[in-house]
C-alpha cells in the first residue's frame, strides 16, 4: 500500500511539474524578448546583406543593361538605314531597267543578233563598218553592264534584306533579353527592399518592446526570467470581445492561398472586411506591447501588414497578445493601457503601400503565449461571409 502510494505521489509530483512547466512556457518573459530581439536583429542584418549583395551585382547589371539599350538603338537606328536603303536599291533597280528598256526599244530588239548584224552589214563603206561594228561592240557591252549591274543591285538588295531581318531578329532577342534581365533583378531586389523593410520595422518595433520592458522590469526589480504578467502590471481582463462595432468575415484562420503571395501559407488570424478609417478597438483591457509602423507609407508595396498593434493581456491568469494589422492609422503607443472602448486605430487595407492585401480590411490575431491561435475560439464571430452590427 506504502508502494502504491509512494508511485501515486509521485506521478502527482511529476504532474503538477509538467503543468507548472506549461503553464510558464505559455508566459512570455524579458529574455524571451531579448532572444527574439536578436533573432530579429540577425534576420534584418541577413537580409541587409542581401540587399547590398544585390546592390553591388546590379551596378553591373545596370553596365550590361546601359549596353543592351544601346545596342537596341544601335540596331533601331541600322533598320532605319536599311530600310532606307532598300528604297534606294528599289529606285535604282527601276532606273536600270528603264535605261535597258530604252536601249532596246531603240534598237527595236526582235532578234537581237539579225538586228545587230542587219546593222554591221548595211555599211556602206570599210570605214562605216568598223564605225558600226564598234558601235554594236560598244551598245553590247553598255547593255551587258547594265543587266550585270541590275542583277547586281538585285542580289545586294536580296542580301541587304537578309541583314534587315538578321537585325530585326537580333534586336527582338536582345530586347528579350533585356526584359528578362530587367524582370529577374527588379523582383529579386524588389522582395529584398520588401523582406527589409519589413525586418526593418519589426526590429525597430521589437527594439522599443524590449527597452520600454527592461525599464519596467529594472523599476520592479524584477529579473530578465521573470515573466512580463509576474513582473509588469498588466490588467485583468475576463475575455475577449469583437475590436470592431460592424464588419463581415472575409477570410478565416488556417492554411489557405494567399490572395496576393499566390502560394499556400499559414494564416494567423481572421480577417474582417470594413471600410477605411472604420475605428479599431482593443478586443480586451490590456498594455499596448509593441507598435509597428511601416517606415515609409508612400512607398509602393513596402510592407507586408501595415502599420500593426499588439496589445498584451491577462485574462484568467494567462498571458494573451492581440494583434491588430493593416491599419491606416494608430491612435496608441507602448506601454499604453487599453480597455474595450480605446481605440487603437484606424482601419486600413489595400492600400499601396502594403503588398499583402487586396482591399480595406482588419488583420485579427490572437497569441497565447508566443503561439498563434484561433481567434473563434476566444471571441463570437459569425460564420464566413456573414456579418456582425455589435461587439458580442
Amino acid at each position: 500500500m506504502k508502494k502504491i502510494f509512494k508511485v501515486l505521489w509521485g506521478i502527482l509530483i511529476t504532474f503538477a511539474f509538467i503543468c507548472s512547466f506549461n503553464a510558464a512556457s505559455n508566459k512570455t518573459t524579458l529574455k524571451d524578448l531579448k532572444d527574439k530581439l536578436a533573432k530579429d536583429k540577425a534576420t534584418y542584418n541577413t537580409v541587409v546583406d542581401k540587399q547590398n549583395k544585390i546592390k553591388k551585382d546590379m551596378q553591373s547589371i545596370e553596365s550590361d543593361l546601359a549596353k543592351i539599350s544601346k545596342d537596341i538603338d544601335d540596331y533601331e537606328l541600322s533598320i532605319k538605314e536599311s530600310k532606307d536603303k532598300v528604297v534606294e536599291l528599289e529606285g535604282n533597280i527601276k532606273e536600270k531597267q528603264s535605261e535597258i528598256d530604252t536601249l532596246l526599244n531603240f534598237l527595236q530588239v526582235a532578234d537581237q543578233d539579225n538586228v545587230y548584224l542587219e546593222y554591221v552589214f548595211n555599211a556602206k563603206s570599210f570605214a562605216d563598218f568598223i564605225y558600226r561594228s564598234s558601235v554594236v561592240e560598244q551598245l553590247t557591252k553598255h547593255n551587258d553592264e547594265l543587266i550585270d549591274e541590275m542583277s547586281a543591285l538585285i542580289d545586294e538588295n536580296i542580301e541587304e534584306q537578309k541583314k534587315l531581318q538578321n537585325k530585326i531578329d537580333e534586336s527582338e532577342q536582345t530586347i528579350d533579353k533585356l526584359n528578362d534581365t530587367l524582370k529577374k533583378y527588379n523582383v529579386t531586389m524588389e522582395d529584398l527592399v520588401e523582406d527589409h523593410k519589413d525586418a526593418k520595422a519589426d526590429y525597430e518595433a521589437s527594439k522599443k518592446e524590449v527597452e520600454a520592458y527592461e525599464k519596467i522590469y529594472k523599476q520592479n526589480g524584477c529579473s530578465e526570467t521573470t515573466s512580463i504578467l509576474d513582473c509588469v502590471d498588466v490588467p485583468y481582463a475576463d475575455g475577449f470581445i469583437r475590436p470592431l462595432v460592424s464588419g463581415t468575415i472575409t477570410s478565416e484562420y488556417g492554411l489557405r492561398y494567399h490572395p496576393t503571395l499566390h502560394y499556400y501559407r499559414l494564416h494567423n488570424g481572421i480577417d474582417i472586411g470594413v471600410a477605411m478609417n472604420t475605428n479599431v478597438y482593443a478586443a480586451a483591457t490590456g498594455v499596448v506591447s509593441k507598435v509597428v509602423r511601416v517606415s515609409k507609407p508612400n512607398v509602393k508595396n513596402s510592407s507586408c501588414g501595415g502599420n500593426m498593434v499588439y496589445v498584451k493581456h491577462r485574462i484568467n491568469g494567462k498571458e494573451y497578445t492581440s494583434v491588430y494589422m493593416h491599419l491606416h492609422s494608430i491612435s496608441v503607443k507602448e506601454q499604453d493601457f487599453v480597455t474595450t472602448s480605446s481605440v487603437i486605430g484606424k482601419s486600413g487595407g489595400g492600400e499601396s503601400y502594403d503588398r499583402c492585401t487586396t482591399g480595406p480590411h482588419l488583420h485579427f490575431g490572437i497569441m497565447k503565449g508566443d503561439s498563434y491561435e484561433n481567434p473563434r475560439n476566444y471571441v463570437n464571430f459569425p460564420a464566413l461571409g456573414k456579418k456582425f452590427t455589435s461587439r458580442w
